[in-house]
């Protein structure tokens, strides 16, 4: 069946909805005083990169990638501290692995080796709530926080934002304004724009991002094609199929182009998996592979005509005009807003293509052979270089000379183009990122109501103690409130009885958070 209330724009939501940002479970059990795990014996002797526990105590206690773990043994009574990294089985038992080696010697069974969870909450089967269930209630901790303040302090996505353009005339005014209007944002604290599109009456002119449309000609057609896309020497493959990691051709072009875009997107709607690019890179900071969906926003029908999909990077402004785009089939899937660059073969020689001029083509990425499609890393004024096969036969193809070669590299309408125009005071638009103000000065819509219409991410950089504090005591009341809790929280006649405890976390709440709130005037 079609997907119904898909009106092509995502909603407004955070930009990783499952990412656990504003405290940590290990954080409420040290709120609410909940000690470690027990501690259990090795099953084996220890091994240079990790430790064996039994299957038994595995299920029973719980343990996790990235736990911290205690090791100690009467080789070393005070122990030694690390980090889980994976867990394996053997024959042995079930492996602790980490990165940070240990002597062996010392952690021996026969050394009364004992290893100790130090995080509290965590996912066994025999200790009250699990570390998942606690890590449930800080999501719906945070979406709490972040509907009442009307403030985030996580990134959030907003894809479709309509707005109006007010307009400054110098004999308005008594002072001179260098742009022409203004465009105030529903949220501030701005940490990327994605989008910025201005309507000239018949289409959106886009000057926030590099862009690409893709329009499905004939649904039918669509066979084993796929749609490729590059950022720069890297590149995805988004091929039709029946997969989680694929796009299905069905029903008809509406329903095609939004399999496409909510591919791009890692739409969790319809269980879409992430598409990696290869070779795979990651960033710095981070040890997950980039997929496409950090790399480019897609939307498909909405403003932009039935079947159509609007791909932009995620690139700042002109960045993204280093990004091109691909596809397997140019009688059934149609590129257009791109920027279009052609040449000519003259010979082959390993993973070396010659041409007439390379002028135009950026460093690395995509070339369409007609229906074949080749990548390349690197280029010098009359040759592609390190260049590969990526659909069909390319390089056997251009082994003919004067065959044609053609590239879609994504395109930003700036004024005077790319060359010209860009972001900045004098340029074509610039940003107040804490008040979210938009200032037009060389580019501006008509003026018309809801003439802009822009996609960003918004949300405080910096996560405040304070905010911490009350999201920690959030979900700290959630647990006290169940009956199953009150067995491992720390009560006696000299401490503070639950119930007040409670009615005390409250009243922290209640002083704190209206401080956080944001208050939204209209004159």
């Amino acid at each position: 069946m079609p997907q119904v209330f898909s009106p092509g724009e995502a909603e407004t939501r955070p930009l990783d909805p499952d990412a656990i940002v504003y405290t940590t479970a290990q954080k409420v059990a040290d709120l609410l005083e909940i000690g470690p795990q027990e501690e259990v014996a090795v099953a084996a002797d220890s091994d240079s990169d990790g430790v064996y526990i039994t299957g038994a105590d595995y299920r029973n206690c719980g343990w996790s990638v990235d736990d911290t773990i205690l090791i100690y043994s009467d080789a070393d009574p005070l122990g030694i501290e690390r980090t889980i990294s994976s867990i394996t089985t053997s024959v042995n038992g079930v492996k602790l692995n980490f990165t940070s080696s240990i002597t062996a010697a010392d952690y021996q069974a026969a050394d009364n080796t004992f290893v100790q969870n130090q995080a509290s909450f965590t996912n066994g089967k025999t200790r009250g709530v699990k570390k998942s269930k606690v890590e449930t209630l800080i999501k719906r901790a945070q979406d709490r926080i972040d509907n009442l303040t009307h403030n985030s302090w996580r990134p959030n996505l907003v894809t479709a934002e309509y707005i109006n353009f007010d307009t400054y005339k110098p004999y308005r005014r008594r002072y001179y304004t260098d742009y022409v209007g203004t465009t105030p944002l529903l949220f501030r604290n701005i940490q990327q724009m994605l989008r910025i599109e201005l309507w000239q009456g018949d289409d959106y002119r886009e000057i926030g991002a590099a862009e690409a449309r893709v329009e499905i000609a004939d649904y039918t057609a669509l066979s084993g094609d796929s749609v490729y896309l590059s950022a720069g020497g890297s590149y995805a493959t988004l091929s039709v199929g029946t997969t989680t990691s694929t796009w299905r051709a069905d029903f008809d072009k509406v329903s095609t182009a939004q399999a496409l875009a909510d591919l791009i997107n890692k739409e969790d709607r319809v269980s879409r998996a992430a598409i990696e690019f290869a070779p795979t890179f990651t960033l710095p900071g981070s040890t997950s592979n980039v997929a496409v969906h950090n790399e480019f926003l897609a939307t498909a029908n909405a403003d932009y005509g039935t079947g159509i999909v609007k791909i932009s990077s995620m690139r700042d402004t002109v960045g993204g005009e280093t990004s091109t785009i691909a596809c397997t089939d140019t009688s059934a899937i149609t590129i257009s807003q791109t920027h279009e660059e052609t040449t000519t073969s003259v010979s082959v020689v390993s993973t070396t293509v010659t041409v007439a001029s390379t002028e135009g083509f950026v460093n690395a990425g995509l070339i369409m052979v007609g229906n074949e499609v080749l990548a390349y890393t690197g280029k010098t004024s009359t040759t592609f270089t390190g260049c590969t096969n990526v659909s069909g036969t390319p390089l056997t193809t251009l082994a003919s000379s004067g065959t044609s070669l053609k590239q879609h590299r994504l395109a930003i309408d700036l004024q005077g183009g790319s060359a010209s125009g860009d972001k900045g005071r004098l340029r074509d638009w610039w940003i107040d990122n804490e008040m979210g103000i938009i200032y037009f000065n060389n580019s501006y819509p008509f003026f018309e109501w809801n003439a802009v219409k822009v996609s960003y991410i918004y949300g405080e950089r910096y996560l405040e103690k304070a905010i911490e504090d009350v999201c920690t005591k959030m979900v700290a009341i959630d647990l006290l409130m169940n009956d199953d809790r009150s067995v491992l929280i720390p009560e006696g006649t000299q401490n503070v009885d639950l119930s007040s405890k409670i009615q005390l976390y409250r009243q922290d709440i209640d002083a704190t958070l209206p401080r956080y709130i944001e208050v939204v005037a209209f004159e």
